[in-house]
Parts: C-alpha cells; structure tokens; sequence
C-alpha cells in the first residue's frame, strides 16, 4: 500500500510495523509496587535513520528520574542485510527513527522521530498493556518509546524483482538486544503494532507485512495481554493473524499489540531474533524500486518497585534456638544499606529506628544483599564493609520469622530477589561479654616450672545480657603464653580451647625462659550468644626476681698461650655481672674473670656478646701450675702432634700441681682437659650458671 493510502485513512505516516518492548519488573500484585516507564525527555532527541544505539533513561512512574539512576540500552547485531546490501539504499535491514515512503517520491525511507509518543502508530489503546499489577499503568498519550524499522526492500533485487517468495516466514533480519545498566528481574516486554501493508499503484490487492520475535536467552516468556492476534509460542512473539495490515484490531487484517513477562532473576540483557514475514496476499512483490517499505515500530520499558522492610534485634541467645529474634534496637546509631550483590555498590542506605525497624520504599525488582553499619557510606560506591558500635557483634541474620539463617552471622544478609514486597529481613546482634585483666604474684619458680596448685586467683567479667561472669562460665583461651608452655590439669593447652569451669589450681607451666620475672596469657569469656569479649582479658602470673639468663653459644678454646671464652645472651633482667668459672675435672670450678654486663641498667632485650682472654699462666696460677714452657712446646709442634701433646702436658700439669702447691686449688687427673662455664648474678645476688663446656684446643 502507498504511503498517501496509509496518510488518508489513518492520518499518521505508514505503519509497517511498531514494536513497542516496555521492561516491567514484576511480581504478584502488591499495593504497594510502582512502575518505572520510558517518558518525556528520558530517551533521544531528533529523528532518524539510524543505527546507533539507543539509550534510555526510566522515570519514576509519571514522575521525575528514577535514583538510582536506571537506564535501558537499545543495539542491532548481526545484520543480515548489512548497508549496502538493501535496494535503493545505503542503509542496513534494520534501523532506528524510520518509517516507509510509499508515496513514490523516492525510494528512501522518511525520516520519523527515535523517540515518540506510544500512540503515535498502530491506534492501540491503554487496554492492550500490562505492568503485572504496578501503577501508573501504561498510558500511550503520555508514554514515550524506541522505534524501529525493519526494512521490507531488502527482500527484493536492484530490478524490483523478489528474492524470497511474499508468503515466506520467519525471515532472518538480526538481532535487537535491550541492555541494562543494573541487574533486574522479570522484566515484562509490550510490543506495539507489529504488522504493515505495502501496495502497489494500480494493483488489485496489498501484500500484508509482519515482524516476529523471538528470545534467544534462558528466560521464559509470558503472555499478558494483547490483542486477539498477539501471539506468544514457547519463546516466540507473533502476529497470529492470517493477513496483516498496520492497525492493532481483533479482526484481520491487522497488527497485534501486547506485553509479555520475561521471568528470571538477575537479568542484564534480552536479546530478540528479528524475523520478516509475509501473508501472501495482494500484490506480488515485497517493495518496489521507486518506494521504500517495511516495518515501523516503538520500543518502550517500564520497570516494577517493591518495598523492604525489617528489623535488628538484641539477640541475647544468638542463634542457639535457630531463630533470629529478640528486642528491637539499634546499639545507638545503625543504618541498613541496600547493597547490588553483582558490583557491591550501595543502593540505598536508610537509618535504623531506635525500636529496632527500618524499612526501604520503591526498589527496583532485583538480587539484593542487605548489611547493617554504624557508618553511613556513600550511594554508587562500594559498600566498606560492615562496622557494628563497639562492643557489638552480629549473631545472625534471616529473611522470615521462622528457623534459620542466611549461614554466616557477619551482618549482611544475602541472597535476596526482590519479586514482591519483602517484610522481615531480620538481624541479630548482642554485646559481646567484658572479660577482665587478672595478676597473681608467686615465689620464684624452680627449675623453670610452676606446678598445679600454685595459682589461685579466678577469672572474672561481665555482660550485658548474661550479668556477672566467673570461674563457672566458659572461657576460651585466645592466646598462649609467649614465656613457657602452659598445661590445664595436665594437659597442653592449645590456642582456641574452651575450658568450662575454670579452676587456676590447675594451671601449670614448664620450661619458663631464663631471665624472666611473669608469664601470660589471654583469655575471653563465652556468653549465651556463642561471643567472645571484643577485647580479651590478660591473665598474669609473675614472681618475684627474675630467672636466671637465656645463655645461647658459650665456647672456649685454647690457641697459643691464651684462654679465650665467648658467651652470648638473649635477654638481660636485672643483670650485675658474670664470672667466668674454670675447671680440671668439671666439677669443682675456679673463678678466673669478672665481666660486667653490658645491659643498660642490667636489662636488654636484644642479643648482646661477651668474650674474655686470659694467659694461660694467669689461668692456671689458680691450679698452681706454670704452662708458659709446656705451651712453647706445644706450639713448635705440627698440627697432627698438638692435641696428643696437649693430653700430656695436661698431665704434667697435674702431678706438678700436686707436688708444688699445698693451696686449695683442685687435683689435676692425668688426661684431663679444662672446662668453662658462666655464672649470671643479678643485682640482688641471685645467681645463675650456663651450661658447661670443654675447652678446645687449635
């Protein structure tokens, strides 16, 4: 049919085909659920043709934008007649912002808003649409939409003849993809007018044109509404009338104009095969040379809100009956934070009530997590993080009155797909316990231990919910003592171990560093909740003076004429001196040095030195024995010949003590050698010795 036909009887360019693809997200009615549409001033300005997306902002019903901002993309892929390839023009199968020139003034599209009006084509009413229940419902004088054209002269030659048979079906164009910016679900799709005529001058009969659709996703496709003829099979959206012409009508000829539900969370994309089909009818050809057809059409969306609601409880019993209740609160200062589990922005953050409850209003059909901070982060942005007022921790959290959790007791609440007005997202949070710091003071422990039943002082705290705490209550061990091993009723103690009532005569500890003055460790009570202290108490044991000084490397040999000692420490407490001890027989020994420690003030952490030379003639004075000649021998001697010589001079050094000194010095054995070792004394006096060790000679 001409383009002047299509003018006169419907007094608006001619309709080809109008798709009209509104995006509702829905779920069961509820009262409460608005509509997010396509109006005034969302979408393009200027007309057409064009290939280039199409970008769509939503509306807050009939109001102002929707925040967070929501926007809807329109893209052509795979076309299958590429630019070029279509009579008469340059342009590709499928464009945006076209209609047909069936007037013969040129065989060129006429140029047609990309953004109009929904009643701008096809004469369908309000009736033929459906937002699955959330208001304002469509409004086709107020409602704006996308449209397109499918280009019917790609189907014929440059001679005007038909490449494909005008009854043919299901003709391949391409594909249209509506993207959103943000995941959404079940978003609901209206298609406007899908069907045209073409006619040509002095012909008996019109050949009726129409699109189809089909959806090529993992979505099932609902029919909601529509004229008789709109059609939807499996994941195909059809005009079932059996001729086609540009008026939505429930007699044929006519177009069909409907909305269907696409079902399935976390949407981001649709992607709709385009098809061309012909009725057959009337004239023989799809097009001709010095016109331009096809089918004109609209897309449009609207998206579904819903509302959420919940509360945060003192749950004083944590999850221990499998339920998150208790009394409402809000610790002093809470929000909730809507949060998009696909990028973890903030949606929306509103405060909690000091009863506990919070609520948010028209959010967007879609996969949420809620937490629950004391903060108050910035929407668009990544959500930091969870931060409860101190001494709070979260026990649990569940969408529903009954059992359960969501798994994780950390303050956010997951798995959430919002397809109807949500009530009960419920948190649990309680106060954690106080656990206190505790000190005793015992003897100087011996031989590095302290035995079971040397400790009596109990632990003790508090709790909000669980009042005073004591030996009887659970407590967990949080951390070890970095001094010594500890043992609870003679059993090594581990990091983490529960002990329930706690008795500190059976405490024991075994091997205690050199040099210390206390021990400790951390513990937390256990509340009713399952929580430990935010910060653990510090059990102390200390005694009075310290133990004796971490020796590490002490080493003596006998080079030349010279004896020479080394000897490293650890760690210094109260340190005064050290006396370099000697012997024959290692056991009765002789002081042969005193170094002063090198410890500011007798105490360092750190690892210090020490080393002392003696001439073996002032050593061995202390036996009563001259080694200068023995050991002028000795060192003329090979290397292979020393250590037997140094045995023998040994000896000899022995029977002359004996024979030339009636002193108290010790016997000097036939074949024995000289041992060191070292004495620490603190400045009280307390003395402490290294092990021994044997000279080595070189």
């Amino acid at each position: 049919m001409s383009g002047t036909s299509l003018n006169i009887k419907f007094g608006f360019p001619t309709k080809q085909f109008l798709f009209l693809a509104g995006l509702l997200l829905v779920s069961t009615g509820l009262t409460a659920q608005k509509s997010l549409k396509f109006e005034n001033g969302g979408g393009p300005s200027g007309n057409g043709p064009s290939t280039s997306n199409q970008v769509i902002t939503m509306y807050n019903g009939d109001a102002a934008v929707y925040s967070p901002t929501t926007k809807v993309t329109y893209s052509f892929s795979n076309q299958q007649y590429a630019s070029g390839s279509v009579e008469g023009t340059n342009l590709p199968g499928m464009v945006f912002g076209a209609t047909v020139n069936g007037a013969g003034s040129g065989n060129a599209p006429l140029a047609n808003a990309l953004y109009p009006l929904m009643n701008s084509i096809s004469g369908s009413t309000n009736a033929h649409y459906s937002i699955d229940g959330a208001t304002p419902a469509i409004n086709v004088g107020n409602d704006y939409s996308v449209e397109i054209m499918t280009i019917s002269d790609a189907l014929i030659n440059s001679n005007g003849s038909n490449k494909i048979p005008t009854s043919s079906k299901d003709v391949y164009y391409g594909d249209l993809t509506l993207t959103f910016d943000r995941p959404v679900n079940n978003p609901v799709v209206h298609f406007t007018g899908m069907g045209g005529f073409f006619q040509e001058n002095g012909s008996a009969g019109t050949l009726g044109l129409s699109s189809g659709f089909e959806l090529t996703d993992a979505y099932t496709v609902t029919r909601l509404s529509g004229n008789n003829y709109f059609s939807v099979s499996g994941k195909k959206i059809t005009n079932s009338a059996p001729t086609y012409n540009s008026t939505t009508s429930n007699s044929a000829p006519a177009a069909s104009s409907g909305s269907v539900k696409i079902t399935g969370n976390n949407i981001t994309s649709l992607t709709f095969k385009v098809y061309m089909n012909g009725d057959g009818q009337g004239s023989s050809r799809w097009s001709s040379t010095s016109k331009f057809n096809g089918d004109a059409l609209l897309i449009s969306a609207s998206l579904t809100t819903y509302n959420i609601s919940g509360n945060v409880f003192n749950d004083a019993n944590g999850m221990n009956d499998n339920t998150v209740n208790g009394t409402g609160t809000n610790a002093g200062g809470l929000n909730a934070v809507l949060i998009d589990p696909a990028t973890g922005n903030v949606v929306a953050v509103v405060p909690v009530n000091s009863n506990g409850t919070y609520s948010f209003t028209n959010v967007l059909s879609a996969d949420y997590s809620i937490a629950i901070t004391k903060d108050n982060p910035v929407v668009g942005s990544a959500f930091p993080g969870v931060v409860l007022p101190d001494g709070w921790a979260a026990t649990g959290e569940n969408l529903g009155t009954g059992n359960g959790s969501d798994g994780t007791a950390d303050g956010i609440l997951t798995g959430i797909s919002l397809n109807s007005n949500l009530t009960n997202a419920n948190f649990g949070i309680e106060q954690q316990p106080v656990s206190d710091n505790k000190e005793e003071t015992i003897p100087i422990p011996t031989n590095h231990t302290i035995p079971q039943g040397t400790l009596t002082t109990g632990v003790s705290g508090s709790d909000a919910e669980d009042g005073t705490l004591g030996n009887s209550n659970t407590i967990v061990i949080t951390e070890l003592p970095a001094n010594g091993t500890m043992y609870y009723n003679g059993t090594a103690v581990t990091a983490g171990q529960q002990i329930s009532g706690f008795d500190p005569a059976l405490l024991s500890f075994e091997n205690l560093q050199d040099g210390t003055r206390e021990t400790s460790f951390k513990y937390s009570f256990l509340d009713a909740a399952g929580k430990q202290s935010q910060t653990p108490g510090t059990y102390t044991v200390k005694w009075d003076g310290a133990l004796s000084v971490m020796f590490t490397g002490v080493s003596a040999f006998i080079s030349g004429n010279q004896l020479t000692v080394n000897w490293n420490t650890e760690m210094e407490n109260n340190n005064a001196y050290f006396e370099v001890l000697a012997s024959t027989d290692g056991k009765t020994f002789k002081t042969i040095a005193t170094v002063q420690s090198k410890a500011p003030n007798g105490s360092s952490d750190t690892q210090l030195s020490y080393s002392i030379t003696k001439g073996l003639e002032d050593t061995t004075k202390i036996f009563g024995v001259s080694f200068l000649f023995a050991f002028a021998v000795l060192v003329s001697l090979n290397r292979k010949r020393k250590l037997t010589a140094a045995t023998f001079l040994i000896a000899v050094a022995s029977l002359i003590t004996v024979s030339c000194s009636k002193q108290e010095q010790p016997e000097i054995e036939t074949g024995k050698t000289i041992f060191v070792r070292i004495v620490q004394v603190d400045k009280d006096g307390t003395r402490s010795t290294s092990k021994t060790v044997q000279a080595v000679i070189k």
